[in-house]
């Protein structure tokens, strides 16, 4: 079993991401962007799922490297709203790589700060 955790300062987040649709779209899914954009406070639930993807990185050991796109790390949510992660493009690659098959993710925030947990195994 292999874990990452990130902190994600909303503010400075939303200073690099604000008004930069362009980043938004390499960063997020459509699906992600949908979500985030309708709730009440969407920088926060942004933020939460960008330290998703840096978690996972760290949870696999490599941070972000060779031809691995933000994109490869997608958070969706399951009927109950419960967050999980599908695994794409070179990220996939490098988890079925390492021998790994499952993995789980814990998201929270504040208006200040987003957190996020990833395990691998």
């Amino acid at each position: 079993m292999q874990v990452g955790i990130d902190l994600v300062d909303v503010a400075a987040f939303r200073a690099r991401f604000d008004g930069r649709d362009d980043l938004l779209r390499e960063a997020f899914s459509e699906a992600e962007l949908a979500y985030c954009r309708g709730q009440y406070r969407p920088w926060i639930h942004l933020a939460a799922r960008f330290a998703a993807r840096e978690a996972a990185l760290k949870a696999l050991g490599t941070g972000w490297a060779g031809t691995m796109t933000w994109r490869d790390v997608e958070v969706t949510r399951d009927p109950a709203g419960a967050p999980s992660l599908v695994l794409g493009g070179a990220v996939a690659l490098a988890v079925a790589k390492a021998g790994l098959t499952r993995s789980t993710v814990s998201l929270s925030h504040t208006e200040t700060h987003a957190i996020a947990v990833v395990l691998l195994c």
